[in-house]
């Protein structure tokens, strides 16, 4: 069976990822089995090559990593879709925090596991304090009496969730793009620029728009694996398309 695979070419499987029925951007995708690797786009939509009985892992900072194992359902209808959950951090203590210091002093004193940590911002203890249970949860258990409900039930009616959430994710997308700009930078400085501008015809002040032009086809995956001549690939391919636009 493996064998007869390996002469085939893989289905390219796709599918939507979202939380509380909102579509999520940049969960990075990943077929254990292939080791070939995506992201999904602004509206949470992705695509990636599969074998029936493929292992995928979604993976995100602020949401909890999920697998699934690619059956043959899948493959015919060619679309799955995906809901994740929210990590559900906890507070362990209160901080104590001098002006003067970055870390969390009054960890550090009172010798918690989080001592000499910097602390949490704003937005984080925000994050921490909000349930992550869906509203009809929330609204089930604010009937029973629970502790903090109608504030719970309060933080998601008025957006605070929600918004706190979205901010949250901005702030991890920059911190996505600035390493994904250092990655293209290595690859930029390995194939010189010489390759883009004779080989490819693409002029110079092109070149790192270029690269993020081919960053959906994982070349930053490929070049960690030193699969450059896939690389090369990519390039000779969307060259066409993006010198088109």
């Amino acid at each position: 069976m493996l064998a007869q695979q390996e002469k085939q070419e893989r289905s390219l499987l796709f599918g939507v990822i979202l939380h509380d029925s909102i579509s999520v951007e940049n969960i990075h995708i990943i077929n254990k089995t292939s080791n070939i690797g995506t992201f999904s786009n602004s509206v949470g939509k992705f695509q990636i090559p599969v074998f029936e009985k493929d292992t995928l892992l979604f993976s995100s900072i602020q949401f909890i990593t999920k697998t699934l194992i690619v059956q043959k359902a899948h493959i015919d209808s060619k679309f799955i879709s995906i809901n994740l959950s929210i990590n559900d951090f906890e507070l362990d203590e209160v901080i104590v925090q001098d002006k003067s210091y970055i870390k969390n002093i009054g960890a550090v004193s009172l010798n918690l596991p989080n001592a000499g940590k910097e602390p949490l911002n704003k937005l984080d203890r925000h994050l921490n304090m909000y349930s992550q249970k869906s509203l009809p949860v929330v609204i089930a258990l604010t009937i029973l009496g629970q502790a903090g409900g109608i504030s719970n039930l309060y933080n998601i009616i008025s957006g605070n969730r929600k918004r706190d959430r979205k901010l949250k994710q901005l702030r991890v997308q920059d911190e996505v793009d600035l390493v994904n700009q250092e990655k293209l930078n290595e690859i930029r400085i390995h194939f010189k620029d010489d390759f883009f501008i004779h080989t490819l015809q693409i002029p110079k002040e092109k070149i790192d728009a270029f690269l993020q032009f081919c960053l959906p086809q994982n070349i930053i995956f490929l070049h960690e694996r030193e699969r450059y001549l896939e690389i090369m690939d990519v390039f000779l391919i969307q060259k066409t398309d993006f010198l088109a636009d």
